[in-house]
């Protein structure tokens, strides 16, 4: 179950990162690179743990050279999801950001089918208020941007898998 009380209050939430990208793939084969963990494991380069439930992990270490909490999104949980449609989840802050570590945000992924592909929309949501805040908002800009250019890249790469 998830812990209510890891999130910022909400009346103190800034707006989300939105990040939306039209991607040459369908939405079932885009909605099984974020919820198969061995799928995901080829296009991220990294290590990674997704129970597909309701509460189920939802686990990429992106440096396993650090302390175990430190590793990446360990957890983060899957907290509903349409098959083909919409996979939503909780998040942590980088390791960068230890004040705000264990304050989970959420972010919300939405499949859209157009005639050329996919149109992705990340929404990632939850961040509170204050200096620290701001830091991990801008942090993900970028991230977020840079993960779906890797996403966009192994397609390119591994055309037979879409």
């Amino acid at each position: 179950m998830v812990d209510r009380d890891a999130f910022a209050d909400p009346g103190s939430f800034v707006g989300p990162v939105v990040v939306v990208r039209r991607i040459a793939s369908t939405p079932e084969y885009l909605f099984r690179c974020f919820t198969d963990g061995e799928l995901m494991s080829r296009w991220m380069s990294a290590p990674v743990t997704i129970e597909l439930e309701i509460g189920g992990a939802y686990e990429i270490l992106f440096d396993e050279t650090q302390s175990p909490g430190l590793q990446g999104s360990e957890g983060c949980q899957v907290l509903t999801f349409i098959p083909d449609e919409l996979l939503a989840f909780t998040w942590n802050a980088p390791p960068s950001l230890l004040e705000i570590r264990n304050s989970l945000t959420f972010v919300i992924l939405r499949f859209t089918r157009v005639a050329d592909g996919t149109i992705v929309t990340l929404t990632h949501a939850g961040h509170g208020r204050g200096k620290v805040w701001d830091q991990n908002r801008e942090y993900f800009i970028r991230a977020w941007a840079l993960l779906f250019d890797a996403l966009e890249s192994w397609l390119e790469e591994n055309p037979t898998d879409r």
